[in-house]
């Protein structure tokens, strides 16, 4: 059975365990966090500390969801951006475009060109020879004196590979 893996779909990885389907890290980082803000807010503000660190821990696990890859935090900056460039680009004489122009986004109009943006840097890429890659089903087979030893380009024959 050799190259055969079997996958079981109920195996978690280490990152998505955790509480309520909130892995075990993200929930730690927003401890930290909240703890972090309580502790300044205990000094200024005693009376509302305790709300307003619940908030915070709320708020903080809420922006850092991932959607699609992305933290939801990430997303807002992403989306204020785009509307400052847009605001830059068509108006700008409003307050976004004056803010965005402040900010220094670039005001010009993008240019892509295919033929630049998509040419080869050499005319004839190098390419791998098939036999630079070699994976061995039983390295230990290949071990010398208690080192497995690689070379750049194996001698593999047919013959030895069945």
């Amino acid at each position: 059975m050799l190259g055969y893996a079997e996958f079981k779909s109920h195996v978690t990885r280490r990152d998505e365990k955790g509480m309520f389907g909130v892995p075990f890290k993200r929930l730690l980082g927003c401890g930290l966090g909240t703890g972090a803000l309580f502790t300044l807010l205990r000094m200024a503000i005693p009376d509302v500390a305790i709300p307003l660190s619940v908030l915070s821990f709320v708020l903080l696990l809420v922006m850092t969801t991932p959607g699609g890859g992305i933290p939801r935090w990430k997303h807002l900056l992403y989306g204020l951006r785009w509307w400052l460039l847009t605001a830059v680009s068509l108006t700008p004489a409003s307050f976004a475009g004056q803010v965005g122009r402040a900010l220094g986004l670039p005001a010009g109009a993008v240019d892509l060109d295919a033929s630049e943006l998509f040419r080869l840097d050499d005319e004839d890429p190098p390419r791998t020879a098939l036999s630079d890659w070699v994976s061995f089903t039983q390295p230990f087979e290949q071990m010398e004196h208690g080192v497995l030893a690689l070379q750049r380009t194996p001698e593999l024959s047919a013959e030895r590979a069945a």
